[in-house]
């Protein structure tokens, strides 16, 4: 059995996927399986992973037709066979030590997940990397990870900056069908299961600024509708699974889950009249989730509540202006 499974989900990215992998080759923990889920490619992201499959070995590769990252992901755990498990993003790629350091805290804090920090970058890989230094290390122990993940900023929706035991995994799974958000939906319903997470600051995930991803591209109705419907679901599966958490759930959505889906059709759609269109939908969906309780303005920070109100209560457009300034 191999120490670490890596998934990685792989769609048309043949431009960015070997970088990805052999990123994941060089690492210095080298007891690891790689899980590549072909996703329906119609690139030559399929000829590109078989064939680097055919060089190392601890490279598996399973081709099925196109169902969305998160069906890609469920795949790669229904395979996985490591005691920890990490995701990577096929135009992503990590720091050569993330494991070897990840795991060594790990084990020594008795954590269940570990989380790393994250990297913006638009350089592809190889680039030349920084050792990390143990002593500059600063690690900070979540004993409460579901009420801190709710009201603080420390514990990362991005799957990909995380360690995870297999274990701590079990028989949870990605939400299929959505296209936004399935990090935030995976993540939220892990740290209700786990009981210790370490949070490092060491750099070990690279983010590739790809234009090309989904969260990169022009703001539309079918990505509101996402949104909505992810709160939705969130609240539901809540209310039935955790209902004593009902209330936190609903400040973490308003706060940001909510706050992001505006500032992102804020800011990335320019079209003036997609943008009214973008807000119409916006303020419509608003106010059937403020009818059926699902938002309210309990616990919100002030701006929050005055971007609520505004969807609740405008008849007329609010000023793009505006809108970047509460946002």
């Amino acid at each position: 059995m191999p120490k670490i499974s890596v998934i990685v989900p792989v769609y048309n990215v043949a431009e960015y996927v070997k970088g990805c992998l052999e990123s994941v080759i060089a690492q210095t923990e080298k007891d690891i399986e790689i899980i590549c889920v072909d996703d329906g490619s119609t690139d030559l992201s399929r000829q590109i992973i078989d064939e680097m499959a055919r060089q190392d070995k601890r490279i598996k590769v399973i081709h099925q037709k196109n169902q969305g990252v998160s069906v890609a992901r469920n795949t790669g755990l229904d395979y996985a066979t490591g005691e920890f498990i990490s995701f990577c993003d096929s135009d992503d790629y990590f720091h050569p030590e993330f494991y070897e350091k990840c795991v060594k805290i790990i084990n020594e804090t008795n954590a269940e997940v570990v989380c790393g920090g994250i990297v913006p970058t638009r350089r592809k890989y190889p680039i030349a990397f920084q050792p990390l230094n143990d002593r500059k290390l600063h690690l900070t122990i979540v004993d409460q990870p579901f009420e801190t993940y709710l009201t603080k900023s420390l514990i990362a929706t991005n799957v990909n900056r995380h360690l995870y035991r297999r274990s701590a995994i079990g028989a949870l799974r990605f939400v299929p069908g959505v296209r936004l958000m399935e990090d935030m939906l995976f993540i939220t319903f892990l740290m209700q299961k786990v009981r210790k997470v370490a949070v490092t600051d060491y750099p070990i995930y690279y983010y590739y600024s790809n234009p090309h991803s989904v969260m990169r591209t022009s703001f539309t109705p079918d990505k509101v509708k996402n949104y909505i419907w992810v709160i939705r679901y969130l609240n539901e599966r809540i209310q039935k699974e955790n209902p004593a958490c009902r209330e936190a759930v609903r400040r973490y959505i308003l706060n940001r889950r909510f706050k992001m889906m505006v500032n992102q059709a804020v800011r990335k759609q320019k079209n003036i009249e997609k943008r009214k269109v973008l807000f119409d939908l916006i303020q419509s969906e608003t106010q059937k989730l403020y009818r059926e309780n699902i938002i309210s303005y309990d616990g919100l920070k002030l701006h929050h509540r005055v971007v609520l109100f505004l969807l609740l209560k405008m008849k007329t457009s609010v000023p793009a202006r505006l809108w970047m300034t509460l946002v």
